[in-house]
């Protein structure tokens, strides 16, 4: 395989190479920093493909941790497309609460009833419950643990989670036979 030309792209040192075989014409591989990346076989290939975007945490104007969002570009484990919110703190690592919140107010265990303001849902009754917390207080245990990580945990999952079953002998012979 020879390489039909090398032409630098942009600012960075980057380079698209061809191929002079007819039957690779359209395929193309980036090199950049020694990473050589192919553009349809890398992406076809991986089991699971996540891009991370983040924002920093500040008070005043000291940089406290990040805030990263996973989105699940490709999958065979998550469903594809999910955003998974997670916190990470210099003073304390990953907030165990990250991004639950949203998963929460998504789920309708907690509404807002005012701007900058949640309040828990009943999921028996469906009433609201009368005190109001900020986001800030969601990060804490007690908030959590009292019922609500419960309830939200198997709605996680469904989100989430690729339902992997074995297809039974039986059912393989039915399709066979177009039964």
């Amino acid at each position: 395989m020879k390489i039909k030309n090398v032409r630098p792209i942009g600012k960075k040192e980057v380079y698209d190479l061809s191929i002079a075989d007819d039957n690779y014409d359209n395929q193309h591989y980036i090199l950049e920093n020694g990473v050589v990346s192919h553009n349809t076989g890398v992406y076809y290939s991986a089991n699971s493909i996540f891009i991370i975007g983040r924002s920093q945490e500040k008070v005043g104007t000291e940089i406290k941790g990040y805030h990263f969002k996973i989105k699940i570009e490709k999958s065979r484990f998550v469903k594809e497309a999910s955003t998974i919110p997670i916190s990470v703190m210099f003073d304390g690592g990953i907030s165990k609460y990250s991004g639950l919140l949203e998963e929460a107010l998504d789920a309708g265990l907690v509404v807002k009833p005012k701007n900058g303001w949640y309040s828990i849902v009943n999921m028996q009754t469906g009433e609201v419950e009368d005190k109001c917390y900020r986001a800030k207080e969601f990060v804490k245990p007690d908030l959590w643990e009292g019922g609500l990580l419960e309830q939200l945990k198997p709605l996680l999952s469904e989100k989430y989670k690729l339902v992997h079953t074995a297809i039974s002998d039986e059912e393989v012979e039915s399709e066979f036979n177009g039964e």
